[in-house]
């Protein structure tokens, strides 16, 4: 971890405990290996809220007040950190909220469209669910050696990879829509390796 880390969360807790707004400028890597600033070098402006780890990566959880969601952003790809004057907002938004499940919720840190999602899969992928979305898993059985949940859970590409990735023996049944959208990409899979 590099020392702007440590400031940008030092930073961050700092606005919390001070029930302020921030504005930071956000980047993202060229192919060029350089920092180039997302929304066009405009200022992002939200309230934060908290911090997470996953997968080697700081994260602040923080509601976005313009667009009236809670998003999330990679602490290390924040710069010019700046505390605001103004009181921070969504407050009842993070009433109930629960961070680790909220974690559980997001495949590699990406937004998605949130979703209930009902698979079925084999009986021996009950471990790597569990694993994934905790022991609160409601697991149905459905005939000998399977099993039916369902889980809430933000809709991104990374959730379809995850969810390809565990193969024959976990299939999506639920909503329709988002079945669709797992056809749609493995169609396009398909057609990528033809």
């Amino acid at each position: 971890m590099n020392e702007s880390i440590y400031y940008n969360v030092d930073r961050l807790h700092e606005a919390i405990n001070c029930d302020r707004q921030i504005t930071f400028n956000y980047f993202q890597w060229n192919i060029k290996k350089e920092q180039e600033l997302r929304h066009d070098g405009k200022l992002y402006k939200v309230s934060p809220w908290g911090l997470m780890w996953d997968d080697e990566n700081y994260y602040l959880v923080a509601y976005d007040a313009e667009e009236e969601i809670i998003k999330h952003f990679r602490v290390d790809k924040m710069l010019r950190i700046a505390i605001s004057e103004d009181k921070r907002k969504g407050k009842s938004c993070f009433k109930d909220f629960d961070l680790p499940r909220y974690t559980k919720s997001i495949f590699g840190m990406f937004g998605g469209t949130p979703e209930r999602v009902t698979f079925e899969a084999a009986d021996h992928m009950a471990g790597v669910m569990i694993d994934r979305f905790g022991k609160d898993l409601t697991i149905i059985p459905l005939g000998k050696d399977h099993f039916k949940a369902s889980v809430n859970v933000l809709v991104s590409p990374q959730f379809l990879a995850w969810m390809i990735s565990l193969g024959r023996d976990v299939r999506i049944t639920a909503p329709a829509n988002v079945v669709d959208m797992m056809r749609d990409e493995i169609k396009r899979l398909n057609e990528m390796y033809m």
